[in-house]
């Protein structure tokens, strides 16, 4: 339901990991109690502005759980944050994409030693 619709669905793997997920920790209050949390938690947005560390934001989007919106208003808020959208990305990780999310944050740490060593 919030998968990613741009890229192909193994469903063989949509499957062992559901499985997985259920046996390592299948609460069912565990799951309201963070819900209720998400709805409780209300705007974080001052919060996000004490953030001091170099941060990269990396959001679906075509995420139905959370609208790329909400990623937009974080990396907005947290000053010097990086903004990566990625098209046709939802709410999980799609197998494909790993390889880029994994360059995304190299590069950004690559940036941030460069930046400590050469200053």
């Amino acid at each position: 339901m919030v998968g990613s619709p741009g890229f192909p669905r193994d469903e063989d793997e949509v499957r062992e990991r559901a499985g997985l997920a259920y046996d390592r920790s299948y609460d069912q209050l565990g799951t309201m109690r963070q819900s209720i949390a998400v709805l409780a938690s209300g705007d974080r947005t001052e919060r996000l502005r004490s953030i001091k560390v170099p941060t990269l934001v990396i959001h679906g989007a075509d995420d139905r759980m959370c609208d790329v919106s909400g990623g937009r208003a974080t990396a907005s808020a947290i000053v010097g944050a990086e903004l990566e959208v990625i098209e046709g990305m939802g709410h999980n990780l799609p197998r494909v994409l790993w390889p880029r999310i994994a360059s995304l944050i190299t590069n950004l740490v690559q940036r941030v030693e460069d930046d400590t060593f050469n200053s």
